[in-house]
């Protein structure tokens, strides 16, 4: 069993000395869009079959002075074979002519299932967040697909909704819904963490201050053991005075009042990956109406961590060529492929501020072309290249945390190293002194250039691949680096029957 550790969890590391920590930055392979139009309040994933499946928002233009709502947000669902050439299917589950634009929508505003309940209220639902059983498989999973989203069924009242499908098109909702009450917004996330054996959910917060003034742009976090009883939302992750001063305040256009401070987190996508919850924060200027996407972790989903400079992951004009003023990142992780990862987002040109004034005043010049402006794109990144600790002339050192090891197998680090640069690591026990047994004391040299994320350790005559570590972990690695970043590192866990250890 391989086992990854990634360096954006801060916990891997025990201390560090001449090195610097910073955030990689993504690719952007495809100057187009992979899907138009639409947003990135959704899901991606990709069944054992290697088909791909994107459940995308889509958004459809109103009359406010006719309808309950000026802009109506759809679920839309499109196919791919390879995470980049996508396919809207010609499903026709939405009769009505306003929708002939959109012949892939699954779930609209003011529908029912087939059981004749409503799945969904006037302004349709923001988005689900979806696990597919065969994939990420959970407990409480009564069909294949299983959808967490916020909406206002016409039937009930409003709130945190579930519903679930065999095949991603048909969807039912659960007779408990709403499971959590209120108006949250925007896009909620549903996760199961094998390790505490909880569904989670982000959310805004249900209670807060200025509850008459809706603010409630900061994430809270509810769990639950059966996806029908959850507790109250907590909340986890706000701005500070570092962001913006709590006493300012700005009215923002659009929203009728002030939301909050003049920073604000208007949502996360977060996902558990290699033990490490990791999330696209939605940073919100709320003076400039814009979004940018900082990269933040966290050890255990609750105590959230942001880089110490704050600086964007993903902006406009970062990566290069990606423009727009909302990037939107889907509410699911990242899909391997080979030694990359893919992973979505959307973008408009258009401001918040703009598209709340359009919401709401039908008589905004080009209007529909502004509410329906969002596009989805690719990123990438080489795999889990999340952060990198980088020396350059003079050698750095980083020492790890103990890791439980028990026994033989291949050892790789994640790095690139440049020309005269090198990786020279040395394996130590638990009070960080080195061991020298079964040839640790010839651990070869690492030297660029070479730019991979499974460089493989040797050490001993031969060389060997194979690296004896003794069975009685724990041990630490301290890594030497000069004119290289490192970016994690694996091993292979061989499997043991423990009757015969």
């Amino acid at each position: 069993m391989k086992k990854t550790f990634a360096f954006i969890d801060e916990a891997l590391v025990e201390d560090t000395l001449y090195l610097k920590r910073a955030l990689e930055v993504p690719e952007f392979p495809y100057k187009e869009p992979v899907v138009s139009p639409g947003e990135g309040i959704g899901s991606v994933l990709r069944d054992r079959t290697g088909l791909w499946r994107m459940w995308y928002t889509v958004f459809v233009t109103r009359d406010p002075k006719k309808y309950m709502c000026g802009c109506e947000t759809s679920m839309a669902l499109a196919y791919s074979k390879d995470g980049i050439k996508w396919e809207k299917p010609h499903l026709n589950i939405a009769k009505d002519l306003i929708y002939r634009e959109h012949p892939n929508i699954v779930v609209h505003a003011r529908m029912k299932d087939k059981n004749g309940r409503y799945l969904s209220g006037w302004g349709g639902p923001a988005g689900m967040s979806i696990l597919d059983n065969e994939v990420t498989p959970h407990p409480c999973a009564r069909k294949r697909f299983t959808g967490l989203y916020v909406d206002f069924p016409l039937d009930v009242i409003g709130g945190i909704c579930i519903a679930d499908s065999d095949d991603g098109i048909e969807w039912t909702i659960w007779p408990e819904s709403p499971v959590i009450i209120g108006p949250t917004d925007t896009q909620n996330i549903l996760l199961y963490d094998e390790k505490i054996k909880k569904y989670v959910c982000y959310l805004r917060p249900t209670i807060h201050c200025g509850m008459d003034r809706h603010a409630n742009r900061k994430i809270a976090r509810s769990e639950s053991e059966d996806l029908i009883h959850w507790t109250v939302p907590k909340v986890v992750l706000d701005t500070d005075e570092l962001d913006a001063p709590g006493l300012e305040i700005f009215d923002e256009p659009g929203m009728r009042g002030a939301r909050g401070r003049n920073k604000q987190f208007q949502a996360i996508s977060p996902f558990i990956r290699n033990g490490c919850y990791i999330a696209f924060t939605w940073f919100y200027d709320a003076v400039r109406g814009i979004f940018t996407n900082e990269l933040i972790h966290s050890n255990d989903g609750i105590n959230w961590k942001r880089e110490a400079l704050r600086e964007a992951f993903v902006a406009d004009g970062k990566p290069e060529g990606f423009c727009g003023k909302l990037p939107v990142a889907f509410g699911s992780g990242p899909i391997d492929v080979g030694d990359e990862m893919y992973f979505y987002a959307s973008n408009t040109p258009f401001s918040h501020h703009e598209i709340a004034v359009a919401d709401i005043n039908g008589n905004v010049k080009n209007r529909k072309e502004m509410l329906e402006s969002c596009q989805i794109y690719l990123l990438t990144l080489k795999r889990d290249r999340w952060i990198y600790y980088q020396a350059g002339e003079v050698e750095g050192e980083l020492l790890t945390t103990p890791v439980e090891w028990e026994g033989g197998g291949s050892f790789c680090v994640n790095a690139k190293i440049e020309k005269d640069g090198y990786i020279r690591i040395e394996i130590d026990d638990v009070y960080g002194r080195k061991i020298n047994d079964a040839h640790l004391d010839e651990i070869h040299l690492i030297s660029g250039p070479i730019d991979d994320v499974d460089i493989p350790v040797t050490c001993g005559p031969g060389p060997k691949t194979v690296i004896k570590f003794p069975l009685a972990g724990p041990i630490r690695f301290r890594f030497f680096i000069k004119k290289a970043k490192l970016y994690g590192y694996s091993f292979i866990h061989p499997v043991f029957n423990k009757e015969t250890l």
